[in-house]
């Protein structure tokens, strides 16, 4: 008994210390220039990926061994001539999967539906796969050519999706809810000021359907700062207008992301702030959490003050962070903010770049980083690397073997520097590390009663 209770301490020692050495996998080959991926990791850990290659739309099935399930197909069929198509983005629920996607070619925001089980094996015709597994294309954003570009969407249990994106053509921000069919379940919701094209908003939906919306716009301000909004996700009503969240000084704030946790409904908010009016350089990661139950939610703008519970900076010298800045609760239940850096303004940059993921308490300290690759060079504007929600991978488009492929890295765990226990309890103050240090205290004190009973016996 006391060999066993032995070897169960080692291997719980063994495994707090483990530090997992993940390499950057390629999920992709043979393709153009991919960019903008997004993925989502079904119920039975298949991946489901999507990207923009050429102005077209593709998409791939993997099952969690790496095995290709669905060969790349590409997906769509409207407007596929020069970058008509581009910046996809998925979810999933019930095993359908769900994509929209701006057109430049007719400046709308599309939406498909995908039934992945009913791609037969072995087909090479990817036109007849396209086919057989698109059960719905339709444009969703308001008609007549709005210029609706950078789309996010969100879905909820019952297959409801929660889409914004915003309009460039003298439009704003705008939101709204689908059903499967892509059918709109509201009135179009418009935001914000005139949108800037840089303002990528973003959209998550807390426990009683209500979304939550977040964009950088300078419509009313000096340089582009954060803004937030609440929308009834039953009605489509607003129930709390965009409200400026950053301050005003003339600095630009950007690539704001929201995160909500489902356990009180608090919401955690990400993005970049510049500290200094600089062209290189000056930019760090902020986390803003908020309480929106600390509104009357009448429909008018928040007091920022009122709602806002916190905001702390929370790196240090990070450098340019200009192209993209995204975060997501993993997997492990911890913030992730994952960026982009250059040492280089210019767009698109021919020179390598480091992406990172940091992993984040609730409370906004980063416990570490990450580096997920330091090659390849950005194809676009807007490279994005991109963490699904409650997930452990993140993928990037990457050129470091000649053609743009869709690469992918995974994390685990991390406290103080070790690996280990991957198992999460969930919300603030319940960390992993501490249910693994529970087990560890334990199996020691039935170590120490062992070895007690043993003497005394």
């Amino acid at each position: 008994m006391y060999r066993i209770f032995s070897l169960m301490a080692a291997l719980l020692l063994m495994q707090y210390s483990m530090v997992a050495n993940a390499v950057p996998a390629q999920l992709t080959t043979t393709m153009g220039v991919a960019d903008f991926p997004d993925y989502r990791v079904d119920a039975g850990g298949n991946l489901h990926l999507v990207w923009a290659d050429s102005g077209a739309i593709f998409y791939t099935m993997q099952n969690s061994a790496g095995a290709t399930l669905i060969d790349p197909v590409q997906i769509n069929d409207v407007n596929v001539s020069g970058n008509s198509n581009t910046w996809p983005a998925m979810s999933t629920v019930g095993g359908l999967i769900y994509i929209v996607w701006q057109n430049t070619g007719d400046g709308e925001v599309w939406f498909m539906r995908l039934n992945p089980s009913l791609g037969p094996p072995d087909v090479n015709n990817s036109a007849v796969m396209a086919a057989t597994i698109r059960e719905v294309e339709t444009p969703i954003s308001i008609g007549g050519g709005s210029n609706a570009v950078h789309p996010r969407i969100r879905g909820v249990a019952s297959g409801d999706m929660h889409v914004v994106w915003e309009s460039t053509n003298g439009g704003r921000v705008e939101y709204v809810k689908v059903d499967t069919d892509g059918n709109p379940l509201n009135a179009s919701v418009t935001l914000g000021g005139v949108a800037s094209g840089a303002d990528l908003p973003d959209v998550d939906v807390d426990t009683n359907g209500h979304a939550h919306i977040v964009f950088g716009n300078n419509a009313t301000t000096a340089d582009n700062e954060i803004y937030y909004a609440m929308v009834d996700g039953t009605t489509g009503l607003k129930l709390i207008d965009a409200t400026l969240l950053s301050t005003d000084d003339g600095l630009r704030a950007g690539n704001v992301t929201v995160n909500v946790d489902t356990l009180d409904n608090t919401l955690y908010l990400i993005f970049k702030q510049a500290l200094v009016n600089v062209v290189n350089g000056g930019e760090e990661i902020f986390l803003a959490r908020l309480d929106p139950s600390l509104d009357d939610q009448d429909g008018s703008a928040a007091s920022a003050a009122a709602i806002k519970l916190s905001e702390l900076q929370i790196t240090s010298g990070e450098g340019l962070l200009q192209w993209s800045v995204t975060s997501r609760i993993g997997l492990d239940k911890r913030l992730h903010a994952t960026y982009i850096d250059f040492d280089s303004n210019a767009c698109p940059s021919a020179t390598p770049y480091t992406i990172t993921d940091a992993h984040i308490t609730f409370d906004g300290k980063i416990i570490t980083r990450d580096t997920l690759t330091t090659t390849g060079a950005a194809t676009s504007c807007f490279p994005q690397a991109r963490l699904a929600p409650r997930s452990n991978r993140i993928v990037w488009p990457d050129s470091s073997t000649g053609a743009t492929e869709i690469w992918s890295n995974v994390f685990s765990r991390v406290e103080t520097g070790s690996r280990g226990f991957t198992c999460s309890l969930g919300g603030q103050d319940r960390t992993a590390w501490r249910a693994g240090d529970l087990w560890l205290l334990l199996g020691l004190l039935v170590l120490l009663a062992v070895r007690r009973s043993r003497r005394f016996g």
